[in-house]
């Protein structure tokens, strides 16, 4: 009886030694996928053998759907996925013209596949490379849209490393006042990711609540170091982002009326029409001379026209370029129904031409328009008194 209990009891000790063996194992998993997610920066191993792309401030790497392509000439290509989901949310493949569109604050550009040229709004510029597929994925010669989206791109050989950086925002370089290490995350068990000697010029972010600051250096290698490391601070470029976000305002849209939007006085004219025949003048206007007097001029467009069509549309967008840079135009209401076909597109590419000019682009609300596409594309949304 004795001897059972014994065997029992021995039976019972090895089922708890198995069972706190098991929970530590799963403790020691947990321990272990902490440290893998907290300190290091193990994630950036797996890209250590491809070319890793950092925008800014931030390596942008782990986002990309598809890798960079470098070719002979030095040319960087992204592929289309990539592009709108980093770059230009509203570039777009019109497959009958077999042309790229690409859009950015003021520039609108078309690319046609198999030609080495690219439209910047309405100026042809040849280019060294043109649009590309690998293994049936569209690339597109990003390099090659340095003015379209105000960028400047380079290549870090060294690092493989491509680097781009908006020119309208602003950089700031810093000095190492000592030597420091380099840190993959803002915290000091994070795994060293380079040294860094006295004297180093680096490029210089934001600072984090713990006294780290984010830091890019000459080779394109985001990091952190301690912000009292640095010293000699020096503006390379201040920001000049001037994009507004779009207002909402409500305006009477009647002929000739005079009004005050934004601390500025407008008057409305019934200006041009859209239809099939193309763009037409409604009433004759004299050039626009008058600084402290704004004109915006009332575009409708016919519920017929049919702008999926990428020469009609680029026609029309031109016309109505040509018509507000002749006659000094500040503004462009458009009234259309959201039934036109192409529409969006047309809008999408006529404001940056606009903008660039100065001139706004306004559109009238009415029940069959969802104002949230247009929300970061035009200037005003109108509702008509």
């Amino acid at each position: 009886m004795a001897t059972t209990k014994k065997k029992k009891n021995k039976k019972t000790k090895k089922n708890k030694e198995f069972l706190r063996n098991i929970l530590i194992g799963i403790i020691a998993m947990i321990l272990v996928g902490f440290i893998i997610n907290v300190a290091p920066g193990y994630k950036r191993d797996k890209y250590s053998n491809v070319t890793n792309l950092v925008i800014t401030d931030e390596n942008v790497t782990e986002k990309l759907k598809n890798n960079i392509y470098i070719n002979e000439n030095g040319t960087i290509y992204m592929s289309k996925e990539d592009i709108n989901n980093l770059i230009d949310k509203t570039i777009y493949y019109d497959s009958e013209a077999n042309t790229i569109i690409t859009t950015s604050n003021i520039s609108t550009a078309h690319m046609k596949i198999g030609e080495k040229e690219l439209i910047v709004n309405g100026a042809k510029l040849q280019t060294i490379d043109e649009i590309i597929y690998i293994n049936d994925i569209m690339y597109i010669p990003i390099s090659e849209l340095e003015t379209v989206y105000n960028i400047k791109i380079e290549y870090k050989k060294f690092s493989n490393i491509v680097v781009i950086d908006y020119l309208d925002k602003g950089i700031i370089t810093a000095e190492l006042s000592e030597n420091t290490k380099m840190k993959y995350r803002p915290r000091g068990l994070s795994k060293k990711i380079g040294e860094l000697k006295k004297s180093d010029r680096v490029y210089a972010f934001y600072t984090t609540s713990k006294g780290w600051r984010l830091i890019r250096t000459e080779d394109g290698t985001i990091g952190y170091v301690k912000a009292n490391t640095l010293t000699n601070e020096y503006i390379v470029r201040q920001d000049m982002t001037n994009k507004k976000e779009t207002k909402q305002i409500s305006i009477n849209l009647q002929n000739n009326d005079i009004q005050q939007v934004d601390n500025q006085k407008i008057i409305v004219k019934e200006l041009f029409a859209l239809s099939d025949n193309g763009v037409t003048l409604r009433e004759a206007i004299e050039t626009n001379d008058n600084e402290s007097l704004k004109i915006w001029g009332n575009l409708s467009i016919n519920p017929e026209v049919n702008l999926n069509d990428f020469s009609k549309r680029t026609n029309a967008i031109n016309n109505i370029v040509s018509i507000a840079y002749t006659y000094k135009i500040n503004g462009i209401n458009i009234s259309f129904n959201e039934e036109n076909k192409g529409i969006e597109r047309m809008i999408i590419e006529l404001a940056p031409r606009l903008r660039e000019m100065g001139i706004s682009t306004n559109i009238v609300l009415n029940s069959s328009i969802d104002e949230n596409k247009y929300k970061e594309i035009v200037d005003y949304i109108i509702t008509n008194e």
